[in-house]
């Protein structure tokens, strides 16, 4: 991701995922997994904790999405290099533009096909 670089935090990562073939992820971060109880056989396995994949969703219609497995310590959401990848992570998923979400711009509206029939966020 742009402007990230490597980085350490305290967390849980996650370590028994089938990874899918359809759609591919595309893997942005990994871990290493530490020694602990539950790791098991999976002592120092390097696993993926932060992906995006792109997929068709029945109809025709385009999908994004972008995975942080972490998130359970909710000290690490205060981080600014943290707070950066989760709005650029979001923007992408969106097709917005990525940097004025990070720079605290909103977007100018208007000018898009608006909401079509009810329910959703």
């Amino acid at each position: 991701m742009k402007g990230m670089s490597d980085f350490s935090i305290q967390d849980e990562a996650f370590f028994k995922m089938t990874w899918a073939d359809n759609p591919k992820i595309h893997v942005l971060a990994t871990a290493p997994m530490p020694n602990t109880q539950g790791a098991g056989d999976h002592v120092g396995e390097v696993v993926p904790q932060i992906w995006t994949y792109e997929h068709t969703l029945f109809g025709g219609q385009p999908s994004r999405a972008f995975v942080w497995m972490q998130g359970h310590t909710y000290a690490n959401f205060s981080r600014p290099d943290v707070q950066s990848m989760i709005l650029r992570g979001i923007a992408w998923t969106a097709k917005a533009p990525i940097d004025t979400l990070v720079n605290g711009k909103a977007p100018q509206r208007g000018g898009g096909r608006g909401r079509r029939g009810g329910g959703g966020l």
